[in-house]
């Protein structure tokens, strides 16, 4: 929880729609479907708007139990490439899901609304119980993870019964997931209507491939003073500078919802002289950022660097309309030593 006397209070939901919710957590704990689910089997579940959900059953490897229920294209991306952002930019791939969540497991765990909540509805574990107490998060890309909204409530409720029915339907079928084991893409679909309606079928399954989300989108570049002014600059001979986006540890609390700021720093690739900063929050779009903390940066050094270097593989493309107006060179990197120093640094902080 952010610390601050003004942090946000949480959403309001009906104590009938958290009694719903919390039926079905209880028929998730006692089905135990992480018995002969493991996280990598995995469905989509396709609600009435038609947004697919993506839920991983939690608890086969007997460290934290539950499911999380993984939310469109943004969250089947996290879903398909955890691996891979973890070690491309491990800290960065605490910000990045989009879900929603139910954990089973100690009282500790729960901050005071959710006790107020529980206690409303009288549950009252036996003492000693394991896994007796339920924490239900949203988490949304760049967003502190927060408690529910009502519409989420209702979702993750439909969400956790669908996700029951559609692994008592794998655990009747031994090698079910086999399709998916070739094909990571390739993924059983149902429709949350027919999950919930009673036992699923063979038949009532069609298997689709699904693709994340795309990644961010190019920069457009529209012809502006500042833009122009930038490219008449001269060229700094053999300088570079080195861009990149993170998250920052600290939430910020402010309106509806605590977050996490992103910070987009361009620093010289020599001296490690940051040359612009910028704080955005999650809505803040990625074009508008990149583009305003580019023209701080150079505007400040005085001259174009030979080049700029990036350490994320899927932002080349939507880097280089940018680059490829204001004439300078973009290089795919493993380390940014000069930015690297800066984050090390507000890590510490931050605390």
């Amino acid at each position: 929880m952010p610390r601050s006397a003004s942090a946000p209070a949480p959403p309001p939901v009906p104590l009938a729609v958290w009694r719903d919710l919390l039926a079905a957590a209880h028929e998730f704990r006692a089905a135990r479907p992480w018995d002969f689910l493991s996280d990598r089997d995995v469905f989509a579940l396709i609600d009435e708007r038609q947004q697919p959900w993506f839920p991983s059953v939690l608890g086969a490897a007997r460290q934290v139990f539950g499911v999380v229920l993984y939310r469109g294209a943004d969250g089947l991306r996290f879903l398909f490439e955890a691996t891979a952002i973890a070690e491309a930019a491990p800290d960065d791939a605490l910000f990045a899901q989009d879900a929603l969540m139910l954990d089973w497991g100690a009282k500790k765990a729960l901050l005071p609304p959710d006790l107020a909540m529980l206690a409303a509805l009288g549950h009252a574990p036996r003492p000693r119980e394991r896994l007796a107490w339920p924490c239900l998060r949203s988490h949304r890309p760049g967003w502190y993870p927060w408690f529910l909204e009502e519409g989420e409530a209702r979702e993750l409720t439909a969400g956790l019964r669908a996700t029951l029915a559609a692994a008592e339907l794998a655990r009747g079928h031994p090698g079910f997931f086999a399709p998916s084991e070739k094909e990571h893409d390739l993924l059983p679909t149902v429709t949350m209507r027919e999950a919930l309606a009673g036992p699923l079928r063979p038949a009532q399954v069609e298997w689709r491939h699904w693709q994340p989300s795309p990644v961010p989108a190019p920069v457009t570049v529209l012809p502006t003073p500042a833009l122009a002014a930038l490219a008449a600059l001269p060229r700094a001979g053999g300088g570079g500078m080195e861009f990149d986006v993170f998250h920052a540890f600290a939430p910020v609390a402010e309106g509806a919802r605590p977050y996490f700021p992103r910070l987009a720093l361009m620093a010289d690739a020599r001296s490690g002289f940051i040359y612009a900063t910028e704080m955005a929050p999650p809505e803040r779009s990625w074009p508008e950022l990149v583009t305003a903390v580019w023209i701080k940066a150079v505007r400040q050094a005085g001259a174009r660097p030979e080049f700029i270097d990036v350490r994320r593989g899927e932002w080349l493309e939507s880097l280089r309309p940018l680059a490829a107006a204001l004439g300078i060179n973009l290089r795919l990197v493993g380390g940014l030593p000069a930015i690297a120093e800066a984050r090390a640094s507000l890590k510490q902080f931050n605390g």
